[in-house]
């Protein structure tokens, strides 16, 4: 069965939109660890990252699609969550002397 060209570009436009806007997210926060603590620290920390994510993709690649998409957001946003109140409470720490 042969896609249709027609039908299948906007959701392949869609995803290859939403994975990039991911990957500028990503190097953003790289980029804001290498200038605060060190470009090792940042390089090292982006390269496990990428370890971790391939090796759970690898291991558990069918059954993660067997877990809900709210249970995930939810957790996905609550650690994102965490982790930018550290930074704002860094920040805040920084202004204020």
């Amino acid at each position: 069965m042969l896609l249709n060209l027609t039908h299948a570009a906007p959701t392949v436009l869609a995803s290859f939109m939403a994975s990039f806007v991911e990957f500028i997210e990503a190097l953003t926060v790289v980029l804001a660890v290498g200038t605060v603590r060190g470009w090792r620290a940042a390089s090292s920390g982006a390269a496990v990252a990428l370890f971790f994510l391939v090796a759970m993709v690898l291991a558990f690649g069918r059954s993660l699609a067997q877990i809900p998409l709210p249970v995930i957001q939810l957790v996905v946003g609550t650690l994102l969550l965490l982790f930018g109140l550290r930074w704002l409470r860094k920040a805040i720490l920084r202004s204020a002397g």
